[in-house]
């Protein structure tokens, strides 16, 4: 009877682990597009709210300069002057944001293949930015004057 408690003991970790497993993984599966930014990266100045660009409902024409979201990375741009209108492609299905670390532009959540855009800087320099729902999304714009 050991032999077989043994088995069946066995049995029973293997079914807990496969258990675990599927939760992870059904876990991970629901940080999708409805993921919520973290407290500290939602808290913006006044000022950085006041500066907060186009909702990404709008869809500018992409002719000009064009962030490109895909793959969950933002795409390298050339230099722009101050002032341009940078169209803000999300080519991805998850909802994403564009936000410069000092607050000086902002779109707020661009749903999946949704266009949105923001303006440069006035002041030439580069301008860190993230996507406040998946930090590990960085990128830079830079503006010469």
């Amino acid at each position: 009877m050991t032999h077989l408690g043994s088995r069946m003991d066995i049995s029973m970790k293997l079914r807990i682990a496969m258990l675990a497993i599927v939760t992870t993984v059904l876990v991970a599966a629901g940080c999708s597009s409805d993921a919520e930014p973290d407290a500290a990266a939602e808290t913006e100045t006044t000022e950085a709210a006041a500066t907060t660009d186009a909702p990404a409902t709008e869809s500018p024409e992409t002719d000009g300069p064009t962030i490109e979201i895909e793959g969950f990375a933002f795409s390298a741009l050339d230099p722009v002057a101050p002032g341009t209108e940078v169209a803000v492609a999300n080519l991805d299905a998850a909802q994403h944001t564009l936000t410069a670390d000092d607050g000086s532009f902002n779109t707020e959540g661009i749903d999946g293949g949704a266009t949105t855009a923001i303006t440069a800087p006035d002041s030439p320099g580069t301008y860190a930015f993230v996507c406040r729902i998946h930090p590990s999304m960085t990128g830079t714009l830079t503006v010469e004057g």
